[in-house]
C-alpha cells in the first residue's frame, strides 16, 4: 500500500472522496462508512486476525473491506456473506455491507444462504450438470472465467451447478436465469500448496494423509450429487477439494471431464518453481517448495502425489488442455494417458484499431495483468534496475506483487472490455510477459495481439507454442536480463513490421466456438 493511501485511510471521508471522484458516489459510501461502524457491523479483531497482512499494511480495516477485500473473497466478520448477499438482491451496486448498513438492515433483508433440502433444486427433465472450482464467486481468475463462460452458452436442456470451495468455505451455486448460492459449508480443507508469497504453505508428515481425503467433503459431495441428479462433473480444479469426489463418482458410473489450467496434477505447488520462483524443470531432489522446513520429503510426496493423480486423470473421461504444449508436459509424467484434448480458449473477438509504432527515448512498453514473481515480477525488476539510460517507460495494466510503481506507470486493474481502450491511451510499443514458468495459455498474451501490439515472453511452455506457431513476437531467455535488454533496444523498423504483419494474420478462436465444443463433448458423455 503506497504511502498516499495509507496517509489517506486514517481520514476515512477523505480517503473515500480520493478514491470515488463522483461526489454522489463518495457521499453515499462515506455513509454507509458511519453506518457500518455505528450498527457494529464489522468486527475488525475478526478481519485483522484472519488477514494479517491488512494489520501490517496499517490501513483501517473497513476501509480495506469496502475498497479490497470484498473483491478479494475477504469477510468483514463470522456472519455477513457479501458475495451471497451482492448476487441475491438485483439492487446491490456498491459495496454489499454499506448498502445493508444503509438500505438492507432496516428491510431485514437476508445476510446469509439458508441451506434447504438440495431436492429442490433438481431439475427434472433437464441434465443436470456440476462445475467444480477452487476460486470464490465473485473472485475469480481465468480458471472461473472459462467456467461462467461456457454456463453462459448451455443450451436450455442444462440446468449448471456450481461447487466452489476457498480452503475455509465450501459453496454451491445454481445458475438458472441468474446467478444464486443455495448452499453453505462450513468445510476446511485447503490443499492450495502454492510457495508463491507463502513462505509458510508447506506439506508436513501430519497433513500429508489429510491432503487427499476428507469424511466431512465426502459427504457434502454424495449429498450433491445424490439430490440433484448430476449427470456430468466438469472439474475446473481440484484445488480445496479432496480425492474422495473422485472416488464419489467412479462408484455412481457419473463422467467427469477434467481442465488442466496449471500443473497441479504434477505437483501439489502447482506452478513448477522453486523457492526462488523459477522454473523447476523437474528437478526435485533440490526442490525447496513442497517440502521445505518439512518432516517429509518430496520423493515420498511425489511418488504418492503422481499415484493418486494418475488414477484420477485414467478415470477422467476426458482430460482438456489449451494448447499441445500442456499435452506434452503432462505425458512427460504420465506417458502412459492418452485421453488429452486440446480445446484453444475461446475469447469475444474484439480487435483494436489501434495503429503500434516502434518509439524510442523512451520506449514504452506495457505489462500487463497479475504480474507476481512467478509471472515475472521480480525479472521485470531486475530489467528496469538494468535500465540505467531509462531507455525503457513501463506501464502496468493490473497488478503487481511486490509493487513496482516506482519502476514505472501503475494504470491500475481493468476489465476486459476496457483492454484495447487503455493500450491506445498508453501507446506502447511491445507487451512483455515474462513468466518464470511454464503458462498453459496466457489470456494476457491474446489480449494484447487483439490490441495489436507485439510480445516478448520466455521462452517456456504456452508462450513458446504461441509465439513460435504465429511470429508475433520475440521469445527470451528470461534468466539474461542482458539479453533482454539489449532485445528490446535493438529491435529495428523491418523486425517489428514483421511482427505487426503476423499479429493481423492470427484467427482467434471465437468464444463461442470454444464452448460448442465443450457442449458437444457434454452431448457424448450424457447420451
Amino acid at each position: 500500500m503506497s504511502f498516499k493511501n495509507k496517509l489517506f485511510s486514517k481520514f476515512p471521508s477523505r480517503y473515500i472522496s480520493y478514491k470515488i471522484k463522483d461526489k454522489d458516489k463518495a457521499s453515499e459510501i462515506t455513509k454507509g462508512y458511519k453506518a457500518i461502524r455505528k450498527n457494529n457491523l464489522f468486527d475488525d479483531e475478526f478481519y485483522l486476525k484472519k488477514y494479517p497482512k491488512v494489520a501490517s499494511s496499517g490501513m483501517d480495516p473497513l476501509l480495506h473491506y469496502i475498497f479490497f477485500g470484498f473483491n478479494e473473497g475477504k469477510k468483514p466478520n463470522d456472519t455477513f456473506d457479501g458475495v451471497f448477499y451482492k448476487n441475491h438482491y438485483s439492487d446491490v451496486d456498491i459495496n454489499p455491507l454499506v448498502h445493508y448498513a444503509l438500505y438492507g438492515i432496516n428491510q431485514n433483508r437476508q445476510i446469509k444462504v439458508e441451506n434447504k433440502d438440495l431436492s429442490e433444486f433438481y431439475g427434472e427433465n433437464r441434465e443436470n450438470i456440476l462445475f467444480v472450482l477452487h476460486e470464490k464467486i465473485g473472485t475469480v481468475g481465468g480458471t472461473g472465467f472459462l467456467n461462467m463462460d461456457i454456463i453462459d452458452n448451455l443450451p436450455d436442456d442444462y440446468n449448471a451447478f456450481i461447487l466452489t470451495s476457498d480452503g475455509e468455505d465450501v459453496e454451491l451455486w445454481n445458475v438458472h436465469e441468474n446467478l444464486e448460492k443455495i448452499a453453505n459449508y462450513n468445510i476446511s480443507f485447503n490443499t492450495n500448496f502454492s510457495v508463491i508469497d507463502n513462505d509458510d504453505n508447506f506439506i508436513s508428515q501430519d497433513s500429508f494423509e489429510n491432503i487427499f481425503s476428507n469424511d466431512d467433503l465426502a459427504i457434502v459431495y454424495d449429498e450433491i450429487l445424490s439430490k440433484l441428479g448430476i449427470r456430468l462433473v466438469h472439474i475446473n480444479h481440484l484445488i480445496n477439494h479432496s480425492f474422495d469426489l473422485i472416488n464419489i463418482l467412479t462408484k455412481k458410473s457419473i463422467p467427469f471431464i477434467v481442465n488442466l489450467h496449471d500443473f497441479y496434477y504434477i505437483c501439489p505447488s502447482i506452478h513448477l518453481v522453486d523457492d526462488d520462483c523459477q522454473y523447476c524443470n523437474f528437478n526435485c531432489q533440490n526442490c525447496k517448495g513442497i517440502a521445505h522446513k518439512s518432516d517429509i520429503t518430496n520423493e515420498i510426496i511425489l511418488e504418492r502425489w503422481h499415484k493418486e493423480c494418475k488414477g484420477l486423470l485414467e478415470k477422467s473421461s476426458i482430460n482438456v488442455a489449451p494448447t499441445q504444449s500442456v499435452v506434452d508436459v503432462y505425458q512427460e509424467i504420465y506417458p502412459d494417458l492418452d485421453n488429452f484434448n486440446v480445446v484453444e480458449h475461446g475469447v469475444k473477438i474484439d480487435k483494436s484499431s489501434y495503429k503500434a509504432q516502434l518509439t524510442s527515448k523512451p520506449i514504452k512498453i506495457l505489462v500487463p495483468g497479475h504480474v507476481s514473481p512467478h509471472k515475472g515480477s521480480l525479472i521485470i525488476k531486475q530489467l528496469k534496475e538494468f535500465d540505467k539510460d531509462k531507455n525503457l517507460e513501463l506501464h502496468f495494466m493490473g497488478t503487481t506483487i511486490p509493487n513496482l510503481n516506482s519502476y514505472g506507470v501503475n494504470h491500475g486493474k481493468y476489465e476486459r472490455k476496457d483492454f484495447n481502450r487503455i493500450v491506445t491511451d498508453i501507446n506502447p510499443s511491445f507487451a512483455l510477459i515474462l513468466s518464470t514458468c511454464p503458462e498453459t495459455y496466457s489470456y494476457t498474451l491474446t489480449e494484447s495481439w487483439m490490441a495489436g501490439i507485439p510480445v516478448i515472453a520466455s521462452d517456456l511452455g504456452a508462450l513458446k507454442q504461441r509465439i513460435s506457431s504465429t511470429g508475433a513476437g520475440w521469445l527470451v531467455d528470461y534468466t539474461n536480463i542482458n539479453e533482454i535488454y539489449n532485445l528490446i533496444i535493438n529491435i529495428n523498423q523491418n523486425d517489428y513490421e514483421n511482427k505487426l504483419s503476423s499479429i493481423s494474420k492470427i484467427e482467434f478462436k471465437d468464444l463461442n466456438a470454444m464452448c460448442d465444443e465443450y457442449i458437444s463433448l457434454y452431448n457424448k458423455l450424457t447420451d
